[in-house]
C-alpha cells in the first residue's frame, strides 16, 4: 500500500510538470519531495488500513448447585441454578498511525428470571409472597459492566514517546512486588476453565495446561492488580525510560461504613459503579524505570499511597467501635516505595528484586463536646491509656529477591526469598495475603511464604521444575519462619473444594472478601466454627476481627481459629504467641501415556501432592498434627486425566483429596439448666479437634463447537467431613456449562 502511494504521488508530479520546460519540471519535483512522505502517512488510517476494529467474545453459562447431604449452615443455599450470558466487546478506532482510540465493554445478562415463589427453593413450605432469586454475586447485574472491563482510553506514539491513558472500572496494573503485584505460585490445572481464558482451539488449551502448567504470569495467571479509576502508562520515554501513574480509589473497602456498602445495609453483593459510593479515600500510584542497563537489566521506583478522609475517625459507626474495646479512634493512611530492578544477568540467569519501605500515617481521634454526635459516656472510658499496635510510624523495611537459573540443562530453578518485619504493610502487593487492603491482623497462613506472602515473615522458597519428553515433574519446598512472636490465629484455605463451596452460599461475592460464608443465613443455624479470639461477631474493630469460622475471599474460601492450649485462655481472653515456622512441600507431575496403546492421540495423567503444616519449631516435613509442636497440618492430593477422543473434543476428569488436622482448636457449646424454675443457657468452650476430610470426584468435556465457538462442561460431586462437629458435614454436587464465542 505504502509502496503503491509514494509510485501513485510521483506519477502525478510528474504528469503536471510534464508541460513545464525541463529544468521547471526537476526543480518542481524536487521541491515536492520533503512533502511527500507527509502527504502519504496522512493517507494512512492505521495498522492493516483498518480505520475501525471490532473483536470480543460472548459467553453463555449455566450452573447448578445441589447438597444433596445439607448442613445447616447452607439451609439457605440447598440448590440454586443461575444462568446468565455476557457479551465482551472491544473496540478500536485508528484515525492514523499516531493516534489509537479503544474502548472494553462489558454488558452482562441475568437469564433466571428475577423473581420466582418461595416454593421453588421450600417446596414442604407454606406458600408466601414471590420473592427476587439470589444473583450469582460475579455479576450482580446492577450495572452495564462489573465482571471484567468498563474502560476507554487513547494509545499516542510519537518518535521516541509512546503512552496510553485508559479510565474505567476495571484496570489491570502491576509496578514491583513489594508495592503493585499479585503472587499465587498454585497452578492452574486443566479442570478449572476461567471464564477470561485467551480464544484457543481445544487441543492448545490442554497441550498449554497439560503439559507446561502456568504458575506465574500470563494472562490466567495475572501479576496485575484491579482498580477502578485513571491509568497512564507511558512505555516509551527517551533514554529507554517508562512510566506508570494510577489515580483510584480503595475499592475493596470503605473503612468509614458498613464494609464498603455504604448505605445498602452491609448486604452481600458488587455494586461498583451504580452512584451509590463514596469511598472517601484515595490510591496513588506511581513508577519510574531505566531499561537496558548492562543490556539486559530494568531498574525502578516506585510509590504507592492509600489515603483516607481524617474525618471519617469522627462518624460513630467508625469511632464507637474502636472506643469501645478500649482503644483512641485510629485512622490509619500507608505509604509505600520500593527500588526494584528485574532482567537477565546473563542469558541463563534472571533476577527480580525488589526493597521496600513502608510507612503507616496515623490520624488519631481528637476528644471535643463540639464534635457532632458526641458521645459523653466515653469520656471516662479510659481508651486513651492504650495504644494499637498498629499505629506505629516507624519506617519498616522489606525484602523480596527471586532467581532463575536455566543453568542445567533441563533442570530450571527458582529461588526465592523474602523478609518482611511484622509492621510491614503495603497493601496491594504479593506481601498482603488477602485482597482486602485493611486487614492487619497478627496472623499466620497455612502454607505461608510457599504461596501466600504476609507481615512477619523470613524465608526460602525452592522449585525445580524440569521437563523431558511426554511429561514434566516439578517440586517445590520452602521454610518460613516469624521474626517475632505472633498470635497463634492460623488461616488456611479450602484448596480443593473452597471455590466451589464459596460460590455456593448467598453471601458470596468476588470483590468483597469481608463476608462470613453463612451470613445470610440471619437468625437461622451458623457453621460450627472453632473459636477465634474475638467470640461474638459484634465486638472487635471490624479490620481486625478474628471470630473463627468461614470467611471469603477473591475465589477463595478461608476458614480462621486460634490454637488455644486449654479453655481457660479462651475464657480468660489470653491468646497464645509463638515464633511460627510454616513448612511446604508438593510434587507435581504429568506423563503422556498416549503411546502406551498405539495412538499418537495424548492421555496425559497428572497428578498434584502437596505437604504443609504450621508448627512452633522447625519441621522439615510435616506428615501429622502429633508431630512435636505442630499447631496444623495439611495434605492435598489431585490426580487429573486428560484425554484427547478427537483433535477438537478432549475430555478430563479429577479425582481430590485434601485433609486438615488440629490439636488446637475449640467450639462454644451451650445446654439449658433452670435454677428456681428459671431457664437459664450455660455456655462453654469444648475441645474439638480438627479433622477435616475434603473429596471430589468430577468429569468433564472441552469442544470446538465450530471455529471460535466453544463448549465447556464439568460435574463434580464434593464431600466434607468434621469428625468432632459432624453437623457440619455436607455432600454438594456442581454443574457447569459454558458456551463462549469469539468474534
Amino acid at each position: 500500500m505504502r509502496k503503491l502511494l509514494s509510485v501513485f504521488t510521483l506519477v502525478l508530479l510528474v504528469s503536471s510538470a510534464w508541460a513545464l520546460p525541463p529544468q521547471l519540471q526537476l526543480d518542481s519535483i524536487n521541491a515536492s519531495l520533503d512533502t511527500l512522505s507527509n502527504n502519504m502517512e496522512s493517507t494512512l488510517l492505521g495498522k492493516d488500513d483498518l480505520p475501525l476494529a471490532v473483536s470480543g467474545y460472548m459467553a453463555f453459562r449455566l450452573k447448578n448447585f445441589h447438597y444433596s447431604e445439607r448442613s445447616p449452615w447452607v439451609q439457605d443455599d440447598l440448590a440454586r441454578t443461575t444462568v446468565d450470558a455476557m457479551l465482551n466487546v472491544n473496540i478500536v478506532a485508528m484515525p492514523n498511525s499516531y493516534i489509537t482510540l479503544f474502548t472494553n465493554l462489558l454488558f452482562p445478562f441475568d437469564l433466571t428470571g428475577l423473581y420466582t415463589n418461595s416454593l421453588g427453593k421450600q417446596p414442604t413450605g407454606v406458600p408466601t409472597n414471590d420473592e427476587r432469586v439470589m444473583f450469582d454475586h460475579s455479576t450482580d447485574f446492577y450495572s452495564s459492566s462489573i465482571n471484567e472491563e468498563l474502560n476507554v482510553g487513547v494509545d499516542i506514539r510519537a518518535g521516541v514517546f509512546g503512552a496510553y491513558v485508559t479510565a474505567g472500572g476495571v484496570i489491570w496494573a502491576n509496578t514491583s512486588p513489594l508495592a503493585m503485584w499479585e503472587r499465587e505460585t498454585n497452578p492452574r490445572f486443566v479442570w478449572q476453565y476461567e471464564l477470561f481464558e485467551d480464544e484457543k482451539t481445544v487441543s492448545t488449551y490442554y497441550k498449554e495446561k497439560s503439559f507446561k502448567p502456568v504458575k506465574e504470569g500470563g494472562r490466567a495467571f495475572w501479576t496485575n492488580r484491579s482498580f477502578g479509576g485513571v491509568y497512564a502508562n507511558v512505555y516509551q520515554l527517551p533514554f529507554d525510560m517508562h512510566a506508570q501513574i494510577l489515580v483510584s480509589q480503595p475499592a475493596d473497602m470503605d473503612v468509614g461504613n458498613r464494609d464498603g456498602l455504604r448505605m445498602y445495609g452491609g448486604q452481600p453483593g458488587e455494586l461498583e459503579m451504580s452512584g451509590g459510593y463514596d469511598f472517601r479515600g484515595s490510591v496513588y500510584a506511581g513508577r519510574l524505570a531505566k531499561d537496558k542497563i548492562a543490556d539486559n537489566l530494568t531498574v525502578g521506583l516506585n510509590y504507592l499511597g492509600v489515603i483516607f478522609d481524617d474525618a471519617i475517625i469522627y462518624e460513630p459507626e467508625f469511632r464507637n467501635q474502636w472506643i469501645r474495646e478500649g482503644y483512641a479512634p485510629t485512622m490509619l493512611n500507608t505509604h509505600v516505595g520500593t527500588v526494584d530492578v528485574r532482567g537477565n544477568v546473563t542469558p541463563k540467569l534472571y533476577i527480580m528484586a525488589d526493597v521496600a519501605v513502608s510507612v503507616t500515617d496515623s490520624s488519631i481521634y481528637y476528644q471535643s463536646e463540639e464534635v457532632a454526635g458526641y458521645d459523653p459516656e466515653y469520656v471516662t472510658s479510659g481508651y486513651s491509656s492504650k495504644t494499637h499496635e498498629s499505629s506505629k510510624n516507624t519506617p519498616q523495611v522489606g525484602v523480596y529477591m527471586k532467581v532463575q537459573s536455566k543453568y542445567l540443562e533441563g533442570w530450571p530453578m527458582t529461588l526465592e526469598a523474602i523478609y518482611l518485619p511484622p509492621e510491614f504493610y503495603s497493601p496491594y502487593s504479593l506481601s498482603n495475603p488477602s485482597r482486602f487492603p485493611g486487614w492487619r491482623k497478627s496472623e499466620t497462613y497455612l502454607n505461608a511464604g510457599s504461596l501466600r506472602y504476609g507481615p512477619n515473615m523470613a524465608g526460602l522458597n525452592l522449585k525445580i521444575e524440569p521437563t523431558f519428553n511426554r511429561g514434566y515433574f516439578d517440586v517445590q519446598y520452602g521454610q518460613h519462619r516469624q521474626i517475632e512472636e505472633g498470635d497463634d490465629a492460623i488461616l488456611f484455605n479450602y484448596r480443593l473444594n473452597g471455590r466451589n463451596m464459596w460460590e455456593s452460599t448467598n453471601s458470596w461475592t468476588k470483590h468483597k472478601p469481608l463476608f462470613i460464608a453463612d451470613s445470610g443465613n440471619a437468625s437461622g443455624p451458623h457453621y460450627v466454627a472453632r473459636a477465634g479470639s474475638d467470640l461474638a461477631t459484634a465486638d472487635g474493630i471490624k479490620q481486625y476481627r478474628r471470630n473463627g469460622g468461614l470467611w471469603g475471599g477473591t475465589w477463595e474460601l478461608w476458614e480462621s481459629f486460634v490454637a488455644y492450649d486449654n479453655a481457660s485462655q479462651i475464657t480468660e481472653g489470653e491468646i497464645p504467641t509463638h515464633a511460627k515456622w510454616s513448612s511446604y512441600f508438593s510434587f507435581m507431575g504429568g506423563y503422556d501415556i498416549g503411546h502406551w496403546f498405539g495412538t499418537d492421540r495424548n492421555i496425559m495423567m497428572t497428578g498434584y501432592l502437596a505437604m504443609s503444616g504450621i508448627s512452633t519449631t522447625i519441621a522439615p516435613i510435616a506428615y501429622s498434627e502429633k508431630q512435636n509442636d505442630m499447631l496444623m497440618t495439611s495434605f492435598y492430593g489431585q490426580f487429573e486425566p486428560a484425554v484427547a477422543v478427537f483433535p477438537s473434543f478432549h475430555m478430563v476428569g479429577i479425582l481430590g483429596l485434601e485433609t486438615f488436622r488440629s490439636e488446637k482448636a475449640y467450639v462454644l457449646q451451650q445446654y439449658s439448666n433452670s435454677t428456681k424454675g428459671i431457664p437459664m443457657n450455660i455456655y462453654y468452650f469444648k475441645k474439638a479437634p480438627i479433622n477435616y476430610l475434603e473429596t471430589a470426584i468430577g468429569l468433564g468435556f472441552d469442544w470446538d463447537l465450530a471455529g471460535r465457538v466453544g463448549l465447556h462442561v464439568r460435574y463434580k460431586y464434593m464431600t466434607h467431613s468434621d469428625e468432632t462437629a459432624p453437623e457440619n458435614d455436607f455432600h454438594f454436587h456442581y454443574i457447569s456449562a459454558e458456551t463462549k464465542a469469539w468474534f
